[in-house]
């Protein structure tokens, strides 16, 4: 029976051209929770952070088409006179809900239509002097490395609808290629009697299929809101475009394309493209500041075989690079690849949570926090002449001293200094101008770094830091300066402000990041590398006062061995040289909790390509094969399912039919290599199902077996599961595997009805994603 689909199938594929194993990778990802959101405008509800009509870098919010728009008075609620982006737990609640918190796939900062919120204020009427029309551009998606027809859009969506003579509301998408004349992909209508009407549908997840031609290189999406009034409203959220790659380029860059804080001692790497078998050198390195000389291809630094390229020596502090490896074709030479970019880190950074005291006594207004506070510095560092926004006092008898404490020891590069900038200042001579610089490691002994005369301030607005203080790498947790004189002689003293930058010597930027959770068992310890550290030590425990050295490596990663799932983890990376001033900088007590469960099977690998064996029903195998009841997959590409998905992009449809012998459906899955599921501390297997209301009540079991034969089967508690038209976890704790040795696993059994008590029953569809092993969080 299989090879019978397998002939139709290869017919089917033939004729549709199906495009071969699939690379799938991201286009765009946009959740909108990195938006800087401002204050309500004219909507009652009050909030600081809730709203903003800016959106993302690239985008368009176009709002040209809102009646009454750029006038305050007349251009309806401003917060929604066009795609608003807004806290949904605010918009809910200023809208007085009316369903929105139905919305609950949209999490944070959501994009928004509202005309129903929208005409809550006075505007030109609606419909006679035009509709409510707004349109959301995305940024230009590049498609150079996207195969034809393989875009796939996905994204979360809350509409509601409502339609009479004066008010209904329209929505669309469409896509421009290339800067051509843009293609509808879907029409919603409010109007019953339209074919493109949509009822009500506030909290759904939109899968769309984009037909991206042969040769297009970017493309746009629109989304639009228009022929609008007081209905209700379309809310999107959490976008996230797909392709499948060309396999002509190199793709996957190490550092990721825009990355910041590189290293300057780094290695660059990529996941090679198609390149002509056997040829040597495979790989051209092209890496420069200056982009024309990388997109011209006159800044080659290697040609190699190698996937990767050491840049050390190649790149400074505080630069933008562009670089790009192409791939060795005999036919043209070299095919060039997309151009990639990263910044490196700077020399040094400004420490932050600096603390300070003074003997003098300050004025009320002007105490010594604002020299550490950057009150009174624009973006460009320009310091006011603002005089609350300086430090000024006076200590009878005694030379004033300021001292700056920071959170641990630093190496410190420099102090930048601001003088004191009233715009009096030339006359009265506040400044300090005679210094004495010190340092210490503990507040008790000091060390004189020298004296140092500070600039005099201009008295402007445009004043920038005019001395600079070189400490020379010292490390240091306190500097007090102490005031020999000024440039007066009031006997007053004042500054605006000072920073101090730091060379980084100890480990930053951890990688889990820092509270991460859902990390993965096998996943490895990655940190940026402190300054000239030699080498690393690396410790680790599930009890912050109790850390173990666990190794001592030479570059800046580790792979733990031996975690456990559903644990929380604390590690420390102390960095090392011998050579240098201070032999070790102990670094920051991190952490991150494991996964819950490790993936058996999230039916994302399984393509449409059966001629390499690649689809779903090749490796779970159904009554074609194992003369029960089940179907598995489609019988027409794409064969997995791939809208309804618990996570990733695809998800096994299971259909059974129990009506005739053997009244039972299995999806058969037997492993190429034996499993072991009772490593890192698993207890439970786990997945995840999802049914459909007119489903015939049947039981979902699972089955194992071993790789002597021995089996265990168990039976899930309710029938009427397969109704419910939701994902469901279903955890099955290893006692109730009994009989089967969960080390040695050959075969994985998911079926429908009773294999031991086979009885008549009826037929339905279940949706299957997430198989997976591992431990449920301890909640208690």
């Amino acid at each position: 029976m299989k090879r019978i689909r397998f002939l139709l199938l290869a017919v089917v594929l033939g004729l549709a051209g199906i495009a071969q194993a699939q690379n799938i990778y991201v286009l765009l990802e946009e959740d909108f929770e990195s938006l800087p959101l401002g204050p309500n405008v004219e909507e009652a509800l009050q909030g600081d952070e809730v709203w903003t009509d800016i959106p993302p870098d690239g985008w368009f919010n176009d709002d040209s088409d809102v009646p009454g728009v750029g006038d305050p008075a007349t251009d309806g609620v401003t917060e929604w006179a066009g795609w608003a982006f807004a806290d949904k737990e605010w918009w809910t609640q200023a809208a007085e809900d009316q369903r929105r918190s139905e919305f609950t796939l949209g999490q944070g900062t959501v994009a928004i239509a509202d005309g129903d919120e929208w005409d809550d204020q006075p505007h030109p009427a609606v419909p006679a002097t035009g509709t409510f029309d707004v349109w959301l551009h995305t940024r230009p998606i590049d498609l150079s490395n996207a195969k034809p027809n393989t875009v796939r859009l996905k994204f979360d969506s809350s509409w509601r609808p409502e339609y009479d003579s004066n008010y209904h509301q329209t929505a669309n998408l469409r896509v421009v290629f290339d800067n051509a004349e843009p293609i509808e992909l879907f029409r919603w209508e409010s109007n019953s009697d339209s074919p493109n009407y949509k009822n009500d549908a506030t909290n759904e997840t939109i899968i769309l299929d984009i037909p991206n031609p042969a040769g297009a290189q970017s493309m746009v999406i629109i989304f639009g809101y228009f022929d609008a009034g007081n209905d209700w409203w379309w809310a999107i959220d959490n976008i996230l475009i797909t392709a499948e790659w060309s396999g002509i380029r190199a793709y996957d860059p190490i550092p990721a394309n825009g990355a910041d804080e590189v290293p300057v001692k780094t290695v660059m790497s990529w996941t090679p493209g198609d390149y002509v078998g056997g040829s040597s050198p495979k790989h051209r390195v092209i890496l420069s500041d200056d982009l024309n000389a990388v997109s011209s291809g006159a800044a080659v630094v290697a040609t190699q075989d190698a996937e990767s390229f050491d840049a050390t020596g190649h790149l400074d502090f505080s630069t933008t690079y562009y670089w790009r490896v192409d791939e060795a074709n005999s036919v043209r030479g070299w095919d060039e690849g997309v151009v990639w970019s990263f910044t490196t880190e700077s020399f040094a950074y400004k420490i932050e949570g600096v603390a300070v005291t003074t003997n003098a006594t300050s004025d009320a207004t002007a105490g010594p926090e604002n020299t550490i506070n950057g009150s009174g510095l624009d973006d460009g560092d320009r310091h006011s002449t603002r005089t609350s926004d300086m430090w000024l006092g006076s200590a009878d008898g005694e030379s004033v001293w300021l001292q700056y404490e920071f959170d641990r020891i630093y190496k410190l590069h420099q102090m930048l200094v601001w003088n004191y900038n009233s715009e009096f200042e030339t006359i009265l001579g506040f400044g300090l101008k005679d210094v004495t610089v010190e340092y210490s490691q503990d507040g008790v002994e000091w060390t004189a770094l020298g004296d140092v005369e500070f600039a005099k301030a201009t008295s402007t607005a445009t004043y920038t830091a005019n001395t600079t203080v070189d400490f020379g790498g010292t490390p240091a947790r306190y500097v007090r300066l102490t005031v020999n004189s000024g440039w007066g002689v009031t006997g007053r003293f004042g500054l605006s402000e000072v920073r101090f930058m730091f060379i980084p010597a100890h480990a930053r930027g951890p990688q889990p990041a820092d509270g991460a959770t859902d990390v993965e068992i096998g996943t490895a310890l990655n940190w940026l590398s402190g300054r000239e550290a030699a080498s690393h030590e690396v410790r680790l425990g599930v009890a912050p006062e109790a850390l173990a050295l666990v190794g001592t490596v030479g570059a800046a990663t580790f792979a733990p061995a031996n975690l456990e799932f559903a644990t929380t983890y604390y590690w420390q990376v102390d960095e090392v040289n011998e050579a240098d001033a201070t032999p070790v900088w102990a670094g920051n007590l991190w952490s991150f909790t494991t996964q819950e469960y490790a993936l058996i099977d999230g039916f994302e690998t399984y393509t449409d390509n059966i001629d390499a064996g690649e689809a779903i029903f090749d490796t779970w195998l159904d009554g074609w094969v194992n003369d029960t009841g089940s179907t598995v997959g489609y019988l027409e590409a794409p064969f997995a399912e791939r809208r309804i998905v618990h996570s990733g992009r695809q998800s096994m449809p299971l259909q059974y039919d129990n009506s005739a012998s053997p009244f039972y459906s299995e999806a058969e899955r037997t492993f190429d290599a034996l499993q072991d599921w009772t490593v890192s501390g698993a207890d439970s297997l786990s997945l995840y199902f999802r049914g459909v209301a007119e489903n015939s009540p049947q039981t979902l079991y699972v089955m194992l077996e071993d790789s002597v034969g021995q089996t265990a089967t168990v039976s899930h508690g309710d029938p009427e599961a397969l109704l419910a038209a939701e994902w469901q976890q279903w955890r099955i704790p290893y006692s109730d595997l009994a009989g089967v040795n969960l080390g040695r696993v050959r075969t994985m059994v998911i079926g429908v009805g009773s294999r031991t008590s086979p009885t008549a029953g009826g037929t339905g569809i279940v949706y299957i994603d997430d198989v997976g092993f591992g431990r449920r969080q301890d909640t208690e």
